[in-house]
């Protein structure tokens, strides 16, 4: 066969379509336990080895006169990648970052973009006759037609909008994890950031694509040496993000600790309620008598638990009593216990980073950042003062 059926970008496509299923297989293959992150992150990557498919099939110029050879009904059947992969990326964030998260049926509405996009095909492409659909394919003019533009441009900005969505769940995590743990540093969400950062990226190009696209058909004027840019430079954006994801798979990739999806409690129950006595005299025995604070792993629930009342009532009786947030209130105990060994003199005088670990901090720099808050000055300096 003399007929070369790919050229470099198209070659591209192909590698990126491989790269995802490749990574895809591996994430389900080394799942140890069944995650509903996990597949939702196989669901995504999947997606994603479709979407490059759909696109070297339609835009393909020697393949597409292949496949068309075969049958036009082959056409589209991947592109509604491009309606599920916003979704299943904002459910992957919420079910990383939150506890107890299911899929219900109620989370149904989330399809209707695709389903809206079902329709669309089946009325402008696969219920038409043969002859209509090898037209379309051949000129390509189904991609540059309404209502096709205005389908696809409300497709893509609905897919920025879920990378948006996802940003928001980020922030409202950190938010939250304040209320439920005591060592932030246990959810570094860094690589998480820069992983919807590049797909953020992505999204907007094909959105300024389909938009460029969407102009030239209203101006009755396609500019296709700025389309073909815009469309190379979107494989080239996909291939390179979808690198730096399995970069940050098998290098960045940390256990997050999931927090509740809801506030524990509202600003009026905070203001509202006079705080449980029993329940902070509990707390003080547990910290200022048993060290709770000590537990580098403790946690608003294990402090519940150990307390014996519900996380909520602990977590609002420390913010009515205190007017601290969980990690503020584990915090200040281990700094003030810190305070105590910094001013011990003579050979039994710990080190600072044997202080730190003692009371239940696991980061040096954590440590440093809160006494100086507190105190003002780093515990070095803070030792110096005490021993002049």
């Amino acid at each position: 066969m003399d007929t070369i059926l790919f050229n470099f970008h198209d070659l591209l496509m192909v590698v990126t379509a491989f790269e995802c299923l490749l990574l895809a297989t591996l994430l389900a293959a080394s799942a140890r336990t069944p995650s509903l992150s996990n597949a939702l992150l196989v669901a995504f990557l999947l997606c994603h080895f479709l979407i490059p498919l759909h696109e070297l099939m339609f835009w393909g110029k020697l393949f597409r006169i292949w496949l068309l050879d075969i049958s036009p009904d082959l056409f589209f059947i991947f592109s509604f990648a491009y309606y599920l992969d916003g979704p299943l990326l904002y459910f992957f964030v919420r079910a990383l970052l939150y506890k107890d998260i299911q899929l219900k049926p109620k989370h149904s509405w989330h399809l209707l973009p695709l389903a809206l996009y079902v329709l669309h095909m089946l009325v402008s492409f696969y219920l038409q006759p043969d002859a209509v659909q090898r037209q379309l394919i051949e000129t390509q003019h189904i991609a540059y037609s309404s209502p096709h533009l205005y389908v696809e441009t409300l497709g893509r900005f609905v897919r920025m909008g879920y990378v948006l969505w996802c940003f928001m769940l980020v922030w409202n995590y950190r938010q939250q994890l304040r209320h439920e743990q005591a060592d932030l540093k246990t959810s570094d969400m860094a690589w998480l950031k820069i992983m919807l950062l590049s797909f953020l990226l992505i999204f907007a190009l094909d959105t300024v694509l389909v938009c460029l696209k969407l102009y030239g058909f209203l101006a009755d004027d396609f500019d296709m040496n700025l389309l073909n840019v815009v469309g190379l430079s979107s494989y080239y954006l996909n291939f390179v993000a979808l690198n730096i994801l399995i970069f940050l798979r098998f290098t960045s990739f940390v256990t997050v600790a999931p927090v509740s999806e809801q506030p524990l409690f509202e600003a009026k129950d905070e203001s509202a309620a006079v705080f449980d006595q029993q329940i902070a005299l509990r707390l003080e025995q547990l910290m200022r008598e048993q060290k709770f604070y000590a537990n580098p792993d403790i946690t608003l629930d294990k402090l519940a638990a150990a307390a014996g009342y519900p996380a909520k009532k602990v977590s609002l009786t420390i913010k009515q009593c205190h007017q601290q947030n969980f990690y503020e209130y584990v915090n200040s105990y281990r700094i003030a216990q810190a305070k105590l060994l910094l001013a011990e003199q003579g050979p039994e005088a710990q080190t600072i980073t044997d202080i730190y670990f003692a009371v239940g901090f696991n980061s040096k720099s954590v440590f440093n950042t809160f006494f100086k808050r507190l105190e003002g000055v780093t515990p070095s300096q803070y030792r110096d003062q005490q021993n002049p």
